[in-house]
């Protein structure tokens, strides 16, 4: 089958669900708002604004108890509904892409070279705008004349 059909059928089977349990809890009107709620929950993906733990659903009334598992949630966390197949699964994690490294730019010859240039050390006496101007210079004659014996 192919992912519409999947995706089309866990729809189905949570908007059914959604019924049963609205029609439980409200009758006729209640029916229609669960089938409602089901399908629109059927493939929203739900962002967590806040921390939370979550516990197995057939141990809800254990809020008080010890449940026999709690999962953790991050705040930011998503959500992503899968109906319970398999190839829905692994389409969600492939939705998530690892952050690709940004590509570093190409330094120019400037910029290597005063990788490499060394000056002396600054002297208790001189300011730090000093010595910066002075080896700022010092680094661009020496540059100029390198670039000049190249050519």
């Amino acid at each position: 089958m192919s992912d519409r059909v999947d995706r089309a059928i866990a729809k189905a089977i949570l908007a059914s669900e959604g019924a049963v349990i609205g029609g439980a809890i409200g009758g006729p009107g209640g029916a229609a708002l669960g089938a409602t709620a089901g399908l629109i929950i059927g493939d929203a993906t739900t962002v967590f604004p806040l921390d939370m733990i979550a516990i197995p659903a057939y141990q809800a009334y254990m809020l008080n108890g010890t449940p026999a598992m709690q999962v953790y949630i991050r705040a930011g966390e998503t959500l992503v509904p899968t109906g319970g197949a398999v190839a829905d699964v692994q389409e969600a994690m492939m939705m998530e892409e690892p952050a690709k490294p940004k590509k570093r730019r190409k330094k120019n010859p400037w910029i290597v070279f005063n990788k490499k240039f060394s000056f002396r050390a600054k002297r208790k006496s001189e300011s730090s705008q000093d010595y910066l101007r002075k080896r700022t210079k010092a680094a661009r004659l020496a540059y100029r004349k390198q670039k000049g014996a190249k050519k």
